[in-house]
């Protein structure tokens, strides 16, 4: 009879009321979410873009306004470093009140993002300027590509996504060098 209160006991005891589980605050500047909720804003908006990319040597200049914005601004969501296994991944640098740093420490050095400077505005404290650094290698091929996204006040969306640059190359071994630049302005 005690094995099987203490079996009851236990088994109620777990049936108590459960807590939710919050997830754990963001160590970092929180870039994947204020990309996300651009891409959102810019998918409504469909606003004009002009984009000049220089791609081995080669220009090409556009102007549309059909963009697939998750697709276009998938480098910047891979600029995120607010996971959990990147908490101690980086070290913090506040140079000012407005300015985030964070770079890459050495023992990390696997990690893609290399560093991420993040500026905010002094009054709405969203980003102005995002800027990072990454960078892929391995025995075959090596990848480094700076990022540059500036904001603003915008009249049609309240703040937004002014203009973005992705410049760098990709290099296979063996083989040249291929460099590009990409640029666009939301107009």
């Amino acid at each position: 009879m005690k094995p099987f209160l203490f079996l009851l006991l236990c088994a109620l005891s777990a049936c108590g009321p459960t807590t939710p589980q919050t997830a754990p605050k963001p160590v970092y500047f929180d870039v994947a979410g204020y990309v996300k909720d651009q891409i959102g804003t810019l998918e409504k908006a469909k606003p004009t873009v002009t984009k000049q990319a220089l791609i081995s040597g080669k220009t090409n200049n556009q102007t549309t306004s059909t963009i697939d914005w998750a697709k276009e601004l998938e480098l910047f969501l891979q600029a995120d470093i607010n996971k959990p296994a990147f908490r101690t991944s980086y070290a913090v640098a506040r140079p000012d009140s407005l300015t985030y740093e964070y770079t890459l420490k050495p023992s990390e050095e696997k990690l893609t993002v290399r560093a991420l400077t993040i500026q905010l505005d002094a009054d709405t404290q969203k980003p102005v300027r995002i800027e990072a650094l990454l960078k892929t290698e391995n025995p075959l091929y090596t990848s480094e590509r700076h990022l540059w996204l500036e904001s603003g006040a915008d009249r049609r969306t309240g703040w937004g996504i002014r203009k973005y640059r992705v410049e760098g190359f990709q290099q296979l071994t063996y083989f040249d060098r291929n460099t590009f630049r990409v640029e666009a302005r939301v107009n």
